[in-house]
């Protein structure tokens, strides 16, 4: 089975998240091409692919635009294939804050129209040492007031990597039997 996965970041842990869900479905034998949204050009097609897998980061509340330029774009291709979402937020590690880390899918899907077959919600990661002073109050403000991390020039990694090869696995079993049915 050829899979796609498309990716939005803005700090780079997306991206690690969408390597290694690539590293996962080669390791079952699955061809894999992974492409940052950002770069995709408007005509990208996707009819070689038989799965797709578009992960994406909330920063300010919002998925990256180009990832919803990107899904509104193929909407119609992808409508016929197995499709799964991973959204990639702190609020989806922090206990108080899951609903909100829904919210987030539910406006995105929402508003592109896209229903994906699967979606997880997963840890990103705060890069303490790469963040100025004002983004290191923001982080302060959103996650230091609950006692999650205490110290805002570290880096912190939130990903749940167990978590993201059950759903890889789980999402490529189930592409495989639906693109087996599709064949019939």
């Amino acid at each position: 089975m050829k899979v796609l996965i498309v990716y939005g970041t803005t700090e780079g842990q997306t991206r690690k998240i969408a390597e290694r869900a690539g590293v996962r479905a080669r390791e079952r034998d699955h061809e894999v091409e992974i492409h940052n949204g950002a770069s995709l050009a408007p005509a990208f097609d996707l009819a070689g692919f038989d799965a797709i897998i578009v992960a994406a980061s909330v920063h300010q509340e919002y998925h990256q635009e180009r990832i919803s330029d990107f899904v509104m774009a193929h909407l119609e291709q992808m409508a016929s294939k197995p499709t799964a979402f991973i959204s990639v937020s702190l609020s989806a590690v922090l206990d108080y804050a899951r609903d909100e880390a829904q919210a987030y899918v539910d406006r995105f899907v929402a508003a592109t129209h896209w229903r994906p077959q699967d979606t997880l919600l997963l840890g990103g990661a705060v890069r303490g040492s790469e963040y100025d002073y004002f983004q290191r109050q923001i982080i302060k403000f959103i996650v230091m007031k609950r006692g999650e991390i205490a110290d805002t020039t570290r880096d912190y990694e939130f990903t749940d990597w167990n978590a993201l090869a059950g759903f890889v696995d789980d999402f490529l079993a189930a592409a495989e039997l639906s693109v087996a049915a599709s064949t019939k």
